[in-house]
């Protein structure tokens, strides 16, 4: 490499703030969970010992190779863009994550991995992206793309100050701090700034590029082992940093991503190609070793260590992207010899588009358009499970539930009629031949449908496994959308609301309408003398204590184009496109008030809401959990008697050293639950003894065990449940 002087002024720019810049894209709404989304591709991997931080689209996760075979998610957060690095430190003897992605800086608490919090949402560089992060004492030093290096003070990690930043370097890729000294990939060169002082960086040398990419680079020994993206990479000398001498460039191959070390060993991520193995012992002639496919595209890795037998075995972990995202944890205790041990999977996207779902005793229904009905567990909000999915065959888009069965409307195909008994294998046992089924709704034992030309349907449904259409309105109407409470229905007919008198259920009597909104209608509530109705970007609230001759009390703006209003309690939710979910409190319908809000929520259509929890559907991204922070508690959800016996995951998951199960019996049953450890041996007994009908929650105290996974099984009525947990302590 050519020696190289400083040889033109590097403009340093000293910025000293009082206060960090959060990007605010909610108020009082916390979002809490999601399914159908897919976790996206990692691209950084950090591991202390078996547990092991990472990102995973927009989230920050953890996991436990604690059992090497079975790695076991224990702990996310959800951040406001995708993650591209992270580290571990301590700060005043806690321990954090920083990660660095989109314009952001994040600040992670992960002092109990269970329960990862978010401290600080730091907005470093809009326009641009962070693309690495490195930390060293009380400071952060942050690749900030086409912004340059910064650093920031991160003593108070609730509050970091950006101290200083250098905004003339090229395109930032990456950053890591060796002694004194930060080495910054950038591009066609890596420039190496001395930090001393971290208020006062000063400019020290640079390596030039090679004619490729230099995507990162790591220090050892005096030796700059520099990631050429294009081609390979370089081992640079730099024991003396103002005058890096290259040595010998290894072209290991396209994508080289970045390199760690471990004894003798480089490993180096490679793309399509996965790792490849250098033998440095001898910086100036590595040797190769041998390479090892992942997963995914390679494109981070870091070293661990897991216990396998009693004995600490070397690992790397490996961030895949795609066409297989997840982390690769691969054993390396022999580096001539690497195998895989276990892949700990992203859970992928689900098919189909997600139109309106409906809450009913922990779970949510949800019509999945093309992939019919998915069934999803929502007792844990912050990890969503699928319980079921029943294939349906045409175009499913609303669902109501009663009892043991889904009623679906599929637009042409009518309605579907789904037992739903055993939430895991949900099946269509019927199709009610209706005219196109636009929307659907239920009050007792009726079924109401937006029929289209149609108008509304009626459908007996007293005898729930073989309901009856009993007739239509006619045509007076055209059936867009349907809404029901009480003896009160109203429906969506070409742009304005029309309603009908339910004294009789089964013989609507047609009153008034809305008259003509702006933009028509897709879903509508009514609670009390009101109705509450999306129109444009505008919520609209009409009195209809007089049904003849509705009017409009209030109006308020929220935003984008609004598909539906529910009302739970003192608010109601609009799921608005483009602006996200919105809480207006309706404690005086006549003068509502936005409470709050969560933004940037693509193509919210539908709404369903259970006390605090709003699940809003989002078509793509399936359905998304909200949490109005207003809101103290949900309301007691487990009076009812269910059809089937229950066993819930626990909750949280993992746990310590307590946790909550939760059964669920149709009729007075005597029950065992029993605890017993990975090799069968029984631990814990919880229950031994009749449990009333309904909901019982059993809490289990493992303060006595050691961490590991455990099953927990019930036996009822000669039927037998398990289900895993895992205690880490």
């Amino acid at each position: 490499m050519k020696t190289i002087k400083l040889f033109f002024l590097l403009l340093v720019s000293l910025v000293l703030c009082n206060q960090t810049t959060i990007a605010q894209v909610s108020q009082n709404m916390t979002l809490l969970g999601n399914f159908g989304r897919g976790e996206g591709e990692s691209k950084a991997v950090f591991a202390a010992g078996s547990l092991v931080f990472y990102g995973l689209g927009n989230k920050m996760q953890i996991a436990t190779f604690s059992d090497p075979q079975s790695p076991v998610k224990i702990g996310s957060v959800i951040l406001s863009d995708i993650v591209e690095d992270l580290v571990r430190t301590s700060i005043n003897g806690t321990q954090h994550i920083v990660a660095s992605g989109g314009s952001k800086m994040w600040l992670i608490n992960v002092q109990n991995p269970t329960v990862p919090s978010l401290v600080a949402d730091v907005e470093v560089a809009p326009g641009t992206t962070c693309e690495g992060i490195a930390t060293s004492g009380a400071y952060a030093y942050v690749a900030a793309g086409g912004a340059g290096f910064k650093i920031y003070n991160i003593s108070n990690p609730t509050s970091p100050l950006l101290v200083t930043s250098i905004d003339s370097l090229e395109y930032c890729e990456s950053v890591v701090i060796s002694g004194q000294y930060a080495y910054i990939a950038a591009g066609s060169r890596s420039h190496i700034v001395d930090i001393s002082n971290p208020a006062s960086p000063i400019y020290v040398g640079r390596i030039d590029g090679y004619g490729g990419y230099h995507q990162y680079l790591n220090v050892r020994s005096g030796y700059a082992y520099v990631c050429n993206y294009d081609a390979g990479f370089a081992v640079v000398n730099v024991t003396n940093p103002s005058n890096p001498v290259n040595v010998v460039n290894i072209p290991s191959g396209y994508r080289t991503a970045r390199i760690i070390f471990d004894g003798n060993y480089a490993y180096v991520a490679i793309g399509d190609a996965g790792v490849a193995i250098y033998n440095v012992v001898n910086p100036a002639s590595p040797v190769y070793v041998t390479t090892i496919l992942t997963a995914g595209r390679a494109a981070s890795l870091y070293y661990g260590a897991i216990t396998i037998g009693g004995t600490p075995t070397g690992h790397i972990f490996v961030a895949n992207r795609n066409p297989a995202p997840g982390i690769s944890a691969i054993n390396v205790s022999n580096p001539s010899a690497p195998s895989t041990t276990s892949f700990l999977a992203a859970v992928p996207a689900a098919t189909g588009s997600a139109f309106m779902p409906f809450y009913d005793n922990g779970k949510v229904y949800v019509a999945y358009g093309s992939a019919g009905l998915r069934i999803l567990d929502v007792q844990n909000p912050s990890n969503v499970s699928l319980l079921g999915t029943a294939n349906l065959g045409g175009d499913s888009r609303e669902v109501v539930v009663s009892g043991n069965y889904a009623y679906v409307a599929a637009r042409d195909s009518g309605v579907y009629v789904v037992d739903v008994t055993d939430p895991a294998n949900p099946f269509k046992i019927k199709t009610l031949q209706t005219p196109r089924a636009r929307g659907i709704t239920i009050n007792g034992s009726v079924v109401y449908v937006a029929a289209s030309d149609s108008g509304m349907g009626i459908i007996d449904i007293s005898n729930s496994s073989n309901p009856v259409i009993v007739g239509y309105t006619g045509s007076e109407v055209y059936g867009e959308n349907v809404e029901v409470n009480g003896s009160i229905a109203g429906i969506t007919d070409y742009g304005q609301i029309t309603f009908y008198d339910l004294t009789n259920p089964l013989s609507p009597i047609k009153k008034g309408t809305t008259g003509s909104l702006s933009t028509g209608n897709e879903g509508f509530a009514i609670s009390g003398n009101y109705a509450y109705v999306p129109d444009g970007d505008s919520l609209k609230i009409f009195n209809i204590l007089d049904l003849n001759s509705p009017t409009l009390s209030a109006q308020i703006y929220t935003g984008g184009y609004g598909y539906m209003a529910e009302v739970e309690g003192n608010y109601c939710y609009v799921a608005s496109e483009g602006t996200g979910v919105r809480a207006i409190n309706i404690t005086n319908p006549s003068a509502p008030v936005e409470d709050g809000y969560y933004d940037d929520v693509p193509q919210s259509r539908g709404l369903a809401v259970n006390g605090k929890y709003v699940y809003v559907s989002e078509k793509a991204d399936g359905l998304t959990i909200y949490s109005n922070d207003l809101v103290s508690s949900v309301d007691d959800d487990y009076t009812y008697l269910p059809e089937r016996i229950y066993l819930s995951q626990n909750y949280p998951n993992p746990f310590n050293p307590s946790t909550n199960i939760l059964i669920e019996l149709k009729e007075n049953t005597f029950v065992t639950l029993e605890v017993f450890n990975s090799i069968g041996q029984k631990v814990a007994m919880l229950v031994n003894r009749e449990l009333s009908a309904g909901s019982t929650n059993i809490k289990f105290d493992a303060s006595k065990l050691t961490t590991g996974v455990y099953f927990y099984q019930l036996t009822a009525k000669g039927i037998n449940l398990s289900k895993k947990m895992m205690l880490i302590k």
